[in-house]
């Protein structure tokens, strides 16, 4: 074999090698570009689910946000609804109270029972019982009959400084120990009972309570 036939050989073996590690070499390239492409799909991916978990959670709190607000909102209104309505009873319990003083029967028995009373709750023997200027009107004539109630009292009808719509306040002669018998009086001293009353009669059956 002469020179040259060895050399086309030789060139023909380095052709061979160059083009069998080129295909090596680009099949590894292929894989590794497959890989990362793989792989950047994989991050992808994830990140879809992290944003749409994100979103999702993001949108659940609002939801629940928007849902509480809606339901203080509501509750602001049912709470305001209860006041007025409340307010509203109260508001009449006092004028059908004013309206006892224009029946004479009814309001005179009443006035007696609030004297007997006070001057039983008072040891002292004095007592000033103070009335406004309407009742004090109709209480003069027939003081006397009053007075019998209480044989072992003494009891002064005057008009009082103080405004109350109806019923009397009966205080010894100091005027340090009293009894508060107006109207005005036993509506303060009951008030938390009425407003409890009226809540439960008047509210409970129909409106959603505190913990809706």
């Amino acid at each position: 074999m002469n020179t040259e036939t060895q050399l086309q050989q030789l060139e023909t073996t380095i052709r061979q090698q160059a083009q069998t590690l080129a295909d090596s070499h680009l099949r590894q390239a292929q894989q590794q570009r497959e890989k990362i492409l793989a792989e950047a799909v994989n991050r992808l991916r994830l990140r879809e689910e992290r944003e749409t978990s994100l979103a999702k959670t993001v949108a659940e709190q609002e939801y629940r946000r928007l849902v509480q607000a809606s339901e203080i909102k509501m509750q602001a209104g049912l709470d305001q609804l209860r006041w007025s309505l409340i307010q509203l009873v109260m508001t009449e319990l006092r004028e059908q109270l004013k309206q006892l003083s224009h029946q004479p029967a009814t309001y005179n028995t009443l006035l007696q029972q609030y004297l007997v009373n006070a001057a039983n709750l008072l040891e002292e023997e004095e007592l000033v019982v103070e009335v406004n200027a309407h009742d004090h009107a109709l209480l003069a004539a027939n003081w006397g009959e009053f007075a019998k109630l209480l044989p072992t009292k003494r009891c002064t009808l005057t008009v009082s400084a103080r405004h109350f719509s109806g019923g009397l306040l009966v205080h010894n002669k100091e005027d340090r120990i009293r009894v508060d018998n107006s109207f005005e009086g036993l509506m303060e001293r009951l008030e938390s009972e009425l407003y409890q009353v009226i809540t439960t009669q008047l509210l409970a059956s129909v409106m959603p309570t505190r913990n809706v």
